[in-house]
């Protein structure tokens, strides 16, 4: 896990090294800086993409133009958002709040590189398995329902999976952020696919890495938080006659108002937090027909 904890990089050393995620922009000197440390002079081989956020993809032009040799991975839904000209804008967008945030809370190591985009080199799909060495592969698991996109990657020979924000993400009071953006029984689905792997670390997209029982403990709680988030919003949404704003304004106070440390972004989160109350309207809306 490398970089700051809260927009980590994580690399999988060995004959052939992996990059998952490349983090923010202005952050991407020191994620170079800390896997040198660790590989040397050798090249990392791929770096695999989760899904299309800014956070998740901010670092990839610096990876390309300071290894030359790494392959960028990530599913062909992404590869085609990345193409867009309009999410770029916005990723640009987010990564400059995003470097204004980490600076505001102490963050050491800034480069004000800004955001670039990229070309993906390699898709991936559902069961692919890429071999690394003897012994030692990587499988994408499609998780959908944070995004359409969105990849998680597993490391059967080590028990290790790498989930991004498909599995929750759990800040430092000890709440598990629930992040469906696009569909929630998709995001339970993907919840519970992953739950079944037999895992002894689970590295999400931000903050902590869980290991041991701690990961059996993790799954349990974030399916759990998934199902209570859902409650909640049902909940709120009924209260408020569906005005989406009112619920947001909300949500926001329990989850995010007040919270110390480095948070998400909040025009990142306020996005976020509309789109997943959006689905949960949707839902009810269905269930009245």
């Amino acid at each position: 896990m490398l970089g700051h904890p809260a927009v980590p990089v994580y690399l999988l050393d060995g004959c052939e090294p992996v990059i998952f995620d490349a983090g923010y922009s202005c952050l991407g000197q020191t994620y170079v800086k800390e896997i040198k440390k660790i590989i040397g002079n050798r090249q990392p081989a791929y770096c695999f993409l989760s899904h299309s956020h800014f956070d998740h993809c901010g670092s990839v032009s610096i990876f390309k133009s300071l290894f030359p040799l790494i392959k960028i991975g990530s599913s062909l839904r992404a590869k085609t958002i990345f193409k867009r000209p309009n999410a770029v804008a916005l990723m640009k967008k987010l990564s400059t709040s995003a470097e204004l945030l980490a600076r505001e809370c102490g963050i050491n190591g800034l480069e004000p590189d800004g955001f670039n985009s990229f070309d993906v080199d390699i898709t991936i799909k559902d069961n692919d398995i890429i071999k690394l060495s003897d012994g030692l592969t990587v499988k994408a698991i499609e998780t959908p329902g944070h995004t359409r996109d969105c990849i998680s990657f597993y490391i059967p020979e080590k028990k290790v999976l790498f989930c991004s924000e498909s599995f929750g993400i759990q800040d430092n009071t000890g709440y598990i952020f629930t992040d469906f953006l696009i569909d929630y029984d998709l995001y339970l689905d993907s919840m519970n696919k992953m739950s079944a792997l037999e895992t002894d670390v689970i590295c999400i997209g931000h903050n902590y890495v869980y290991t041991g029982k701690d990961a059996v403990i993790y799954k349990q709680n974030a399916i759990a938080g998934c199902k209570r988030f859902l409650k909640m919003a049902k909940a709120f949404l009924v209260e408020e006659h569906g005005d989406i704003v009112t619920v947001v304004n909300r949500i926001k106070k329990i989850e995010y108002d007040g919270k110390t440390g480095f948070v998400q972004p909040e025009p990142a989160y306020l996005l976020n937090l509309e789109a997943r109350i959006k689905v949960v309207k949707k839902m009810l809306g269905k269930h009245k027909q």
